[in-house]
Protein backbone atom coordinates (compact mmCIF):
# COMPACT_ATOMS: atom_id res chain seq x y z
CA UNK A 1 0.00 0.00 0.00
CA UNK A 2 1.67 3.34 -1.17
CA UNK A 3 2.49 5.84 1.73
CA UNK A 4 0.56 9.22 1.43
CA UNK A 5 2.88 12.18 1.29
CA UNK A 6 3.71 14.83 4.58
CA UNK A 7 2.95 17.50 2.27
CA UNK A 8 -0.70 15.85 1.38
CA UNK A 9 -0.97 14.55 4.80
CA UNK A 10 -0.64 18.01 6.22
CA UNK A 11 -2.86 19.80 4.02
CA UNK A 12 -5.50 17.07 4.91
CA UNK A 13 -5.48 16.88 8.14
CA UNK A 14 -5.47 21.23 8.34
CA UNK A 15 -8.46 21.13 6.24
CA UNK A 16 -10.50 18.42 8.53
CA UNK A 17 -9.33 21.23 11.50
CA UNK A 18 -10.08 24.13 10.73
CA UNK A 19 -12.68 23.91 8.05
CA UNK A 20 -15.51 22.46 10.36
CA UNK A 21 -14.47 25.07 12.74
CA UNK A 22 -14.44 27.95 10.47
CA UNK A 23 -18.03 26.51 9.10
CA UNK A 24 -19.42 26.58 12.76
CA UNK A 25 -18.31 29.86 13.98
CA UNK A 26 -17.45 32.23 11.27
CA UNK A 27 -16.96 35.56 11.37
CA UNK A 28 -17.69 36.24 8.06
CA UNK A 29 -19.94 34.22 5.68
CA UNK A 30 -17.47 32.82 2.68
CA UNK A 31 -17.48 30.07 -0.11
CA UNK A 32 -15.14 27.34 1.16
CA UNK A 33 -13.65 27.33 -2.12
CA UNK A 34 -13.83 31.46 -1.95
CA UNK A 35 -11.69 33.45 -4.67
CA UNK A 36 -7.99 33.03 -4.38
CA UNK A 37 -8.18 29.45 -2.79
CA UNK A 38 -6.38 27.86 -5.85
CA UNK A 39 -3.81 30.70 -6.08
CA UNK A 40 -3.18 30.21 -1.74
CA UNK A 41 -3.09 26.07 -2.61
CA UNK A 42 -0.02 26.67 -4.66
CA UNK A 43 1.50 28.75 -1.40
CA UNK A 44 1.02 25.68 0.83
CA UNK A 45 3.06 23.07 -1.41
CA UNK A 46 5.54 25.50 -2.88
CA UNK A 47 6.14 26.54 0.99
CA UNK A 48 6.26 23.16 2.43
CA UNK A 49 9.66 22.45 0.37
CA UNK A 50 10.61 25.65 0.99
CA UNK A 51 10.50 25.69 4.45
CA UNK A 52 11.86 21.87 4.35
CA UNK A 53 14.58 23.37 2.30
CA UNK A 54 15.04 26.58 4.23
CA UNK A 55 15.61 24.93 7.63
CA UNK A 56 18.46 22.59 6.47
CA UNK A 57 20.36 25.41 5.13
CA UNK A 58 20.22 27.19 7.91
CA UNK A 59 21.42 24.19 9.76
CA UNK A 60 23.99 24.01 7.68
CA UNK A 61 24.91 27.54 7.81
CA UNK A 62 25.30 27.51 11.68
CA UNK A 63 27.40 24.57 11.75
CA UNK A 64 29.65 27.01 9.44
CA UNK A 65 29.50 29.65 11.13
CA UNK A 66 31.34 28.08 14.16
CA UNK A 67 27.54 26.39 15.31
CA UNK A 68 26.10 28.53 18.82
CA UNK A 69 27.55 31.21 21.43
CA UNK A 70 29.52 29.19 23.81
CA UNK A 71 28.75 30.76 27.09
CA UNK A 72 25.49 31.49 26.71
CA UNK A 73 24.76 28.05 24.76
CA UNK A 74 25.90 26.20 27.99
CA UNK A 75 23.74 28.22 29.91
CA UNK A 76 20.55 28.13 27.53
CA UNK A 77 20.86 24.26 27.05
CA UNK A 78 20.93 23.89 30.93
CA UNK A 79 17.35 25.52 31.91
CA UNK A 80 14.45 23.30 31.97
CA UNK A 81 12.95 22.53 28.52
CA UNK A 82 9.42 24.60 29.78
CA UNK A 83 11.71 27.70 30.08
CA UNK A 84 13.94 26.99 27.07
CA UNK A 85 10.62 27.15 25.11
CA UNK A 86 9.09 29.93 26.74
CA UNK A 87 12.07 31.66 25.77
CA UNK A 88 12.30 30.71 22.33
CA UNK A 89 8.85 31.70 21.59
CA UNK A 90 9.87 35.28 23.29
CA UNK A 91 13.15 35.60 20.97
CA UNK A 92 11.86 34.68 18.19
CA UNK A 93 8.78 36.44 17.77
CA UNK A 94 10.48 39.52 18.97
CA UNK A 95 13.06 38.75 15.87
CA UNK A 96 9.77 38.18 13.91
CA UNK A 97 8.41 41.41 14.65
CA UNK A 98 11.53 43.17 13.73
CA UNK A 99 11.94 42.16 10.41
CA UNK A 100 7.98 42.30 9.96
CA UNK A 101 8.12 45.93 10.80
CA UNK A 102 10.63 46.41 8.05
CA UNK A 103 8.65 44.65 5.52
CA UNK A 104 6.05 47.10 6.40
CA UNK A 105 8.00 50.38 6.16
CA UNK A 106 11.10 49.81 3.57
CA UNK A 107 8.96 49.98 0.19
CA UNK A 108 10.91 47.83 -1.64
CA UNK A 109 10.29 44.98 1.15
CA UNK A 110 6.64 46.00 1.49
CA UNK A 111 6.30 44.67 -1.89
CA UNK A 112 6.88 41.17 -0.71
CA UNK A 113 4.58 41.60 2.05
CA UNK A 114 1.40 43.06 -0.30
CA UNK A 115 1.61 39.80 -1.47
CA UNK A 116 0.57 38.15 2.03
CA UNK A 117 -1.72 41.29 2.49
CA UNK A 118 -3.95 40.74 -0.77
CA UNK A 119 -6.01 38.28 0.57
CA UNK A 120 -9.91 39.81 0.84
CA UNK A 121 -10.78 36.68 2.58
CA UNK A 122 -8.96 36.21 5.93
CA UNK A 123 -8.94 31.87 6.83
CA UNK A 124 -6.68 29.27 7.53
CA UNK A 125 -5.62 28.77 3.67
CA UNK A 126 -4.67 32.66 3.87
CA UNK A 127 -1.81 32.02 6.26
CA UNK A 128 0.05 30.24 3.47
CA UNK A 129 0.49 33.24 1.01
CA UNK A 130 3.76 34.14 1.30
CA UNK A 131 6.48 34.83 -0.93
CA UNK A 132 9.34 32.51 -1.24
CA UNK A 133 11.60 35.63 -0.30
CA UNK A 134 9.88 37.00 2.63
CA UNK A 135 9.50 33.07 3.70
CA UNK A 136 12.91 32.35 4.18
CA UNK A 137 13.99 36.40 5.48
CA UNK A 138 11.49 35.29 8.36
CA UNK A 139 12.69 31.92 8.89
CA UNK A 140 16.09 32.54 9.18
CA UNK A 141 15.84 35.86 11.40
CA UNK A 142 13.53 33.53 13.85
CA UNK A 143 16.01 30.48 13.74
CA UNK A 144 19.26 32.12 13.50
CA UNK A 145 19.08 33.59 16.96
CA UNK A 146 17.73 29.99 18.00
CA UNK A 147 20.61 28.33 16.47
CA UNK A 148 23.26 30.40 17.89
CA UNK A 149 21.92 30.77 21.78
CA UNK A 150 22.13 26.61 21.84
CA UNK A 151 18.46 25.96 22.66
CA UNK A 152 17.71 22.02 22.66
CA UNK A 153 16.86 20.04 20.12
CA UNK A 154 13.37 19.37 21.93
CA UNK A 155 12.92 23.42 22.57
CA UNK A 156 13.33 24.24 18.55
CA UNK A 157 11.35 21.25 17.70
CA UNK A 158 8.25 22.12 20.29
CA UNK A 159 8.70 26.23 19.13
CA UNK A 160 8.72 24.81 15.52
CA UNK A 161 5.30 23.11 15.94
CA UNK A 162 3.92 25.40 18.42
CA UNK A 163 4.70 28.41 15.19
CA UNK A 164 2.87 26.44 12.99
CA UNK A 165 0.05 25.75 14.34
CA UNK A 166 -0.63 29.31 16.44
CA UNK A 167 0.28 31.11 12.42
CA UNK A 168 -2.66 28.91 11.35
CA UNK A 169 -5.39 29.73 14.34
CA UNK A 170 -4.62 33.23 14.51
CA UNK A 171 -5.62 33.40 10.19
CA UNK A 172 -8.79 31.65 10.75
CA UNK A 173 -12.25 32.98 10.16
CA UNK A 174 -13.48 32.87 13.40
CA UNK A 175 -15.43 35.50 15.36
CA UNK A 176 -14.68 34.14 18.70
CA UNK A 177 -13.24 36.48 21.20
CA UNK A 178 -10.77 35.53 23.77
CA UNK A 179 -11.31 37.99 26.75
CA UNK A 180 -8.14 36.20 29.02
CA UNK A 181 -6.38 34.79 25.96
CA UNK A 182 -6.00 37.34 23.72
CA UNK A 183 -3.09 39.19 25.91
CA UNK A 184 -1.20 35.94 26.85
CA UNK A 185 -0.95 35.01 22.47
CA UNK A 186 -2.24 36.27 19.51
CA UNK A 187 -5.13 35.19 18.86
CA UNK A 188 -7.63 35.47 15.73
CA UNK A 189 -9.34 39.11 16.79
CA UNK A 190 -5.41 40.55 17.54
CA UNK A 191 -4.31 39.36 13.75
CA UNK A 192 -7.28 39.88 12.15
CA UNK A 193 -7.14 43.60 12.97
CA UNK A 194 -3.44 43.27 11.42
CA UNK A 195 -5.07 42.75 7.64
CA UNK A 196 -7.88 45.35 8.31
CA UNK A 197 -8.55 47.04 4.64
CA UNK A 198 -8.54 50.54 6.68
CA UNK A 199 -6.32 50.44 9.42
CA UNK A 200 -6.41 53.42 12.26
CA UNK A 201 -2.29 52.51 12.11
CA UNK A 202 0.36 51.90 9.40
CA UNK A 203 1.86 49.45 11.41
CA UNK A 204 -0.89 47.19 14.17
CA UNK A 205 0.05 44.22 15.65
CA UNK A 206 2.92 43.16 14.45
CA UNK A 207 3.87 40.37 16.45
CA UNK A 208 2.56 36.87 15.72
CA UNK A 209 2.54 34.82 18.97
CA UNK A 210 2.78 37.25 21.88
CA UNK A 211 0.57 40.76 21.79
CA UNK A 212 2.79 42.02 24.26
CA UNK A 213 5.72 42.63 21.84
CA UNK A 214 3.17 44.84 20.29
CA UNK A 215 2.55 46.37 23.63
CA UNK A 216 5.70 47.45 24.41
CA UNK A 217 6.61 49.17 21.06
CA UNK A 218 3.02 50.95 20.67
CA UNK A 219 2.02 48.81 17.47
CA UNK A 220 -0.80 47.07 19.73
CA UNK A 221 -4.65 47.50 18.19
CA UNK A 222 -7.32 45.93 19.97
CA UNK A 223 -10.75 47.93 19.24
CA UNK A 224 -13.43 47.24 21.17
CA UNK A 225 -15.98 45.89 18.45
CA UNK A 226 -16.11 43.33 15.51
CA UNK A 227 -13.59 42.50 13.36
CA UNK A 228 -12.64 44.38 10.26
CA UNK A 229 -15.02 43.87 7.71
CA UNK A 230 -12.69 44.48 4.87
CA UNK A 231 -9.42 42.98 4.49
CA UNK A 232 -6.38 42.62 1.54
CA UNK A 233 -4.30 45.22 -0.27
CA UNK A 234 -5.07 46.59 -4.31
CA UNK A 235 -3.14 43.84 -5.22
CA UNK A 236 -5.86 42.20 -7.14
CA UNK A 237 -6.37 38.80 -5.55
CA UNK A 238 -7.20 37.11 -8.98
CA UNK A 239 -3.34 37.83 -9.49
CA UNK A 240 -2.07 33.81 -9.95
CA UNK A 241 0.75 32.76 -7.76
CA UNK A 242 3.34 33.32 -10.89
CA UNK A 243 2.65 36.71 -11.21
CA UNK A 244 2.70 37.31 -7.60
CA UNK A 245 6.41 35.58 -7.67
CA UNK A 246 7.91 38.21 -10.28
CA UNK A 247 5.66 40.87 -8.38
CA UNK A 248 8.31 42.34 -6.18
CA UNK A 249 10.35 42.56 -9.08
CA UNK A 250 8.57 45.17 -11.62
CA UNK A 251 10.23 48.21 -11.86
CA UNK A 252 6.19 49.80 -12.38
CA UNK A 253 3.11 48.78 -10.16
CA UNK A 254 0.90 46.34 -12.31
CA UNK A 255 -1.81 47.93 -14.22
CA UNK A 256 -4.48 46.01 -11.82
CA UNK A 257 -3.17 47.95 -9.11
CA UNK A 258 -5.01 51.10 -8.59
CA UNK A 259 -3.99 54.98 -7.39
CA UNK A 260 -6.63 56.13 -5.61
CA UNK A 261 -7.56 57.51 -1.75
CA UNK A 262 -7.23 53.95 -0.37
CA UNK A 263 -3.23 53.30 -1.54
CA UNK A 264 -2.45 55.21 2.29
CA UNK A 265 -2.77 52.16 3.68
CA UNK A 266 -1.06 50.36 0.89
CA UNK A 267 2.37 52.04 1.36
CA UNK A 268 4.61 52.01 4.56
Amino acid sequence: MMEIPDVIKGILILGFVFVPIEKALAAHHQKLLREGWFTDLCYYFSGYFIGHGTTKLLIVFVLMSQGSIPILSRFVGQQPLVLQVTAAIFIGDLCFYCVHRLLHTVPWLWRFHAIHHSSTNIDWLATVRVHPFEQILTKSCQMIPLYWLGFSTEALAIYAVFSSAIAFFIHTNIGIKFPILKWIIATPEFHHWHHDRYPQLKTQNLAVQLPIIDYIFGTWYMPDQNLPKQYGTELNIKTNYFKHLIYPFTPFLPKEETHGSSRSHIDP
